[in-house]
């Protein structure tokens, strides 16, 4: 018995004494504990903190599918002196998160990272940052002073440990058919190099998402574009524009990823016609198809809700089993999922007590709400 107790420390002070096999272990753990464990020790601080294991630890886990976080700004800030909060649906709660910056504005979220934008002053010049938001990294993506019409974030870890920012810079006004150059970013040795010129006739950079090797501009009306990064230059292709169906009652019209599933989404809303449609692409052939329609009248019904339906999607949540996907629908002071495959829902978090809380409006629109996976990713 003695023996065995005795056994422990002397475990533990080899696998100490053994970086190589600490550092093994160590991979095997997900970002958030991690994160934690740095506080063990100044060897477990030093190991977990380096590029060399950061980027070691993001390819072992880049085919894993962890339960996505989310970071949410309020609608309206003036009701909270929270300028974002931090959520994680299995832990159910709402959870106050800030920046280094202050007045910083998110851009783009792209598997575990951010695109994020703020002012040295209140009407000075626009600076750009790359954010890891699990390790509160930070990196200065400089642009100089040419106009930018946009900044696109790419980060794919199965592909690789690094990541490109995408610049479209077009001098004066930016319109259509206007000529534009487009510089990449690479971070692994924090250069732009320029691509060329590009005449992009009708384009419009919202809806910004990646997925599948491209960079999609998904717009309800009109031509949606996908830009395709490759070694010499970027291809831009016309897609088919999503089946939405314009309606008395349509409201916002979304576009997302998740898990490797590029989604559109409609919401109408209507006395007693409340539906949820969501169309998925196909990777072979950029084809849309009819994957969900939801009736969320039972969840109005429910919590009295007054019509016309006063609500948005946070997002949509693809487990690796159809059984396992969901999606998060808000409601003044609640945030609520509901199961696609058992047609079920549930309230993750109840707010109607706090500060921000305001009746009859919702304290966060799909805009303000970014989906991220928590990765040890060095920026």
């Amino acid at each position: 018995m003695n023996s065995k107790r005795s056994s422990s420390p002397k475990s533990a002070a080899i696998i100490s004494g053994n970086e190589d096999l600490l550092i093994e272990l160590l991979s095997f753990f997900p970002a958030s504990t991690l994160i934690r464990f740095q506080l063990v020790s100044k060897q477990w601080h030093s190991l977990i903190s380096a590029p060399s294991f950061r980027r070691l630890h993001t390819l072992r886990h880049c085919h894993r599918k962890p339960q996505p976080s989310f970071i949410l700004r309020p609608t309206f800030p003036s009701t909270t002196s929270h300028e974002f909060f931090y959520f994680r649906p299995t832990v159910k709660k709402l959870i106050p998160f800030s920046f280094r910056f202050p007045s910083v504005k998110i851009l783009q979220s792209c598997n575990g990272l951010l695109l994020l934008e703020t002012k040295n002053t209140q009407y000075g010049r626009k600076i750009y940052y790359i954010c890891n938001p699990t390790t509160m990294q930070y990196r200065n993506v400089m642009i100089g002073r040419t106009s930018c019409e946009r900044l696109c974030l790419v980060f794919d870890p199965s592909k690789s440990p690094h990541y490109k920012v995408i610049r479209f810079m077009t001098k004066g006004t930016a319109r259509p058919g206007r000529e534009y150059t487009i510089d990449v970013y690479a971070s692994e040795t924090h250069t732009w190099n320029n691509w060329g010129k590009r005449r992009l006739t009708n384009w419009r950079f919202n809806n910004a998402v990646y997925w599948n090797g491209g960079m999609y501009f998904i717009r309800p009306s009109g031509n949606s574009y996908c830009f395709y990064l490759q070694e010499i230059a970027g291809v831009d292709e016309r897609i088919d524009r999503p089946p939405w169906t314009c309606c008395k009652g349509m409201r916002q019209n979304y576009a997302m990823e998740s898990n490797g599933h590029l989604h559109s989404i409609s919401l109408s809303v209507r006395p007693d016609k409340n539906y949820l449609s969501v169309f998925e692409m196909n990777k072979e052939d950029r084809s849309w198809f009819m994957k969900y329609r939801v009736d969320i009248n039972p969840i109005a019904h429910l919590f009295a809700v007054k019509f016309p339906v006063v609500g948005s999607v946070l997002g949509i949540v693809r487990g690796d089993r159809e059984e396992d996907s969901t999606f998060l629908f808000h409601e003044p002071g609640k945030i609520i999922l509901y199961r696609f495959y058992e047609e079920s829902f549930e309230v993750l978090v109840d707010f109607t007590t706090e500060d921000y809380y305001e009746e009859g409006r919702v304290q966060f629109d799909f805009n303000d709400v970014y989906q991220f996976i928590e990765t040890l990713a060095p920026v």
